[in-house]
């Protein structure tokens, strides 16, 4: 797929980054004229790079070919398998042939389709290189806030419950305190307050998320989840988890009895065996494969007249995608 740029390094030689080959793929069948990619396109983009970068790892790489592709059909298929329907590709049942299949009335499919492009900024991987086809840098902020807007919407539906997006910037444009305040009228397990020497113009205190699924007596001891939302390379050095503690401290006079819940929401696919330790340091963690499924299930909590904060700009974002997604043709 011309613009898209696969490192020889990453899926040659002794361990293969079967997610990048993967997101490989599914961006060159999003990009597509004809919806469409092979598996092989994997190993032919790899072979390609090597040749020109004149790469050591060049005759190990066709010797590695087969595995290479099958390696990440597998990875292919386990994405399908684990998100159904939600998933806005389809790969045929010889593992040959990658299409997307996108709904664009499906906000769990859009979803997936914007974590993939976050995945892969440059600053994450070079897939999206310099081409055309990588937003700008205007763009790319917006894209952040945006995912913070889905990852409002699957804590929702994770939790079943009201949701809030309390990152900065705020989509309401209101003060941290204010916004807090307002959140808290709700809830009512303790009183807002900053405390000495807490931050003067703090802009989240590292919660973009909060969620609370309450009981009809309107006591404390609820599901009450905070989540931290992150969209860069980094995001395993931004736990939540040990920080929950000192936010409460800082902005309640009286704190509440109820515990928080950390979270840890991400675009990123994940190693299964890496995520193990992922979740035992940053508490719950919603990913890729999670966060799709979790957006789709929170449509049937709005149509219960749940508040979930911004659930209303998910539309923009779709209709983001279907440009994005044209824009291949236009750089042709």
């Amino acid at each position: 797929m011309a613009g898209l740029y696969l490192p020889t390094d990453a899926v040659a030689g002794s361990s293969i980054n079967v997610d990048l080959a993967a997101d490989y793929l599914e961006l060159s069948a999003f990009f597509a004229a004809a919806g469409a990619a092979r598996t092989s396109d994997v190993a032919n983009a790899v072979s390609f790079g090597a040749a020109e970068d004149h790469s050591d790892v060049h005759a190990e790489m066709f010797d590695g070919e087969e595995e290479i592709v099958s390696s990440a059909a597998y990875r292919i298929q386990t994405r399908q398998d684990v998100l159904g329907t939600v998933y806005p590709f389809d790969l045929d049942r010889r593992g040959e042939v990658l299409t997307c299949e996108l709904n664009g009335e499906s906000f769990g499919q859009t979803a997936y389709v914007l974590s993939l492009v976050l995945s892969n900024l440059r600053a994450v991987t070079p897939v999206l290189g310099t081409s055309d086809l990588h937003p700008g840098d205007a763009e790319v902020r917006r894209l952040r806030e945006y995912f913070q807007y889905f990852a409002t919407a699957a804590l929702a539906a994770e939790v079943e419950g009201a949701a809030w997006s309390f990152g900065s910037p705020r989509p309401d444009r209101s003060g941290f305190l204010a916004k807090l305040e307002q959140i808290w009228e709700q809830l009512g397990d303790g009183l807002v307050q900053r405390q000495i020497g807490a931050p003067e113009r703090p802009q989240d205190d590292q919660v973009d998320v909060f969620v609370a699924r309450m009981h009809p007596d309107s006591l404390p001891g609820f599901l009450l989840a905070a989540a931290q939302v992150a969209t860069g390379a980094d995001w395993r050095q931004k736990s939540l988890k040990a920080h929950l503690g000192v936010f409460k401290s800082r902005w309640f006079g009286t704190q509440p009895v109820t515990d928080f819940i950390p979270y840890m929401v991400v675009p990123f696919a994940t190693a299964d065996n890496q995520f193990v330790d992922d979740v035992r340091v940053m508490g719950n963690v919603l990913h890729r494969l999670r966060v799709p499924r979790r957006v789709e299930e929170a449509a049937r909590l709005v149509e219960m007249g749940v508040t979930i904060e911004c659930y209303d700009r998910l539309a923009e974002v779709a209709r983001w995608v279907a440009e994005y997604r044209n824009r291949a043709g236009a750089a042709a």
